[in-house]
């Protein structure tokens, strides 16, 4: 217990940050524990050199200011007060506060991690580091499954269902394009904790959670994988003139797939419920279709939108008026479904002024003051981005714990106080 006193705010934000990497994937009760530990020690006065007192932080006045001061802190709020003021139009006050308990660490974490001194570059890079071998192990035992039950599974994808997987198949696949690309760029940094083939080992991690988001086949991750590769590479020609590179990583880009398709069962099958799906879509029919569903929702979406195209419906009413919207018009959908797009949500929610406060809040932070040049932060976003026009992607507790957590490290390792 006098070992746990004697961390620091710092030293505690790393091992709480590391243990919600693995939270993220099994636990959203550890993920709600975790946050609430951040707020708290940036509430509660540690003393210098560790000497715990049970007194309120003496800095949390300064670290208020400080917040005011750091804008890409304080613009992430706004996810939190986008849904907050619409509740003035609002009626349905049980949804409207579900939402808001939601995006309640938009308007928490921010404080917490700006009155957290820098973590150094070892321990940021060290949490990307957990968190590639938390998804690649976890990979190799959905992995495991799948293939101690190979044709139960494989026949099931025929039919619209998913690999089994420790969390939400989409969630997880999200994770999955994640963990690729930052492992990738630890690997490209040439980062390594004792041992200089620990840049090798981390590209392995990548190499095997590559793999496994093809055998998954969840179409949301790998859309948002390979739109995310073509970015980046992108980016680097452009910034290093390293076209050669570039050029190859794009053909890799294209190849890969249809390697993929070529050798994984599990993805012909995907790709033949598909074109199945889309058929029977064009032909009207959509029930108990994953795709027809998802599209449906989406033209749902837009409807109710349209019905106020200014603010929206309410964040509370949106429950509401999605369902009355199906029952006029798609009668024998027996599961009305919110959109399955978030930039859509946004708008059919709080119009085309919340739509707006609600991406300038998502960019602004990567622009401020340059964070673009993080690599990581540049990649958390464009995978977050991409996965708004398939999934309402910080619309669920994972959803927004994933993208706070990541976000908040990367703007944290700014903090003055380092």
């Amino acid at each position: 217990m006098d070992r746990l006193l004697s961390l620091t705010r710092q030293q505690l934000t790393f091992f709480i940050c590391c243990g919600m990497t693995v939270a993220l994937i099994y636990s959203k009760f550890a993920l709600t524990i975790g946050m609430i530990l951040l707020l708290l020690i940036s509430l509660i006065d540690l003393g210098d050199g560790g000497s715990f007192r049970l007194r309120f932080n003496s800095e949390i006045k300064t670290n208020f200011k400080k917040l005011w001061q750091r804008k890409d802190f304080l613009v992430i709020t706004l996810f939190f007060f986008i849904v907050l003021f619409s509740g003035i139009y609002s009626s349905d006050l049980n949804f409207l506060s579900e939402r808001l308990r939601i995006k309640l660490p938009f308007l928490l974490l921010p404080f917490a991690f700006v009155s957290i001194p820098s973590l150094s570059e070892k321990q940021y890079h060290s949490i990307f580091y957990l968190f590639n071998i938390v998804i690649a192990f976890s990979a190799l035992l959905v992995g495991f499954n799948y293939w101690m039950d190979f044709e139960s599974i494989t026949k099931s994808m025929g039919m619209g269902q998913a690999i089994p997987t420790p969390t939400n198949h989409i969630r997880y696949s999200l994770l999955l394009a994640f963990s690729i690309l930052s492992g990738m760029a630890l690997w490209w940094k040439g980062f390594f904790l004792k041992y200089k083939w620990e840049p090798y080992f981390i590209l392995s991690l990548s190499l095997i959670s590559l793999i496994m988001i093809h055998v998954l086949s969840v179409r949301s991750g790998l859309l948002v994988l390979y739109i995310s590769i073509l970015f980046l590479s992108l980016r680097f020609m452009f910034l290093s003139k390293r076209y050669l590179i570039g050029m190859a990583l794009i053909a890799g880009l294209f190849l890969t797939p249809f390697l993929a398709y070529k050798t994984l069962p599990s993805l012909q099958k995907k790709v033949s419920y598909m074109l199945y799906d889309y058929d029977q879509f064009k032909h009207g029919n959509i029930k108990n279709l994953s795709d027809g569903e998802r599209f449906t929702s989406m033209m749902v979406g837009i409807k109710v939108g349209n019905e106020n195209p200014l603010i929206g419906v309410g964040v509370g009413d949106l429950k509401q008026a999605t369902a009355a919207v199906y029952q006029k018009e798609f009668p024998n959908v027996s599961k009305p479904k919110l959109p399955h797009n978030q930039l859509i949500s946004i708008y059919a929610s709080t119009g085309i002024l919340g739509l707006f406060i609600f991406i300038f809040a998502f960019f602004f932070p990567l622009w401020y003051q340059q964070n673009y040049r993080n690599v990581l932060l540049t990649i958390l976003h464009v995978i977050v981005f991409c996965s708004f026009f398939i999934e309402n992607t910080i619309e669920t507790a994972v959803g927004v714990a994933f993208y706070c957590l990541f976000l908040m490290l990367g703007l944290n390792r700014k903090n003055d106080s380092a």
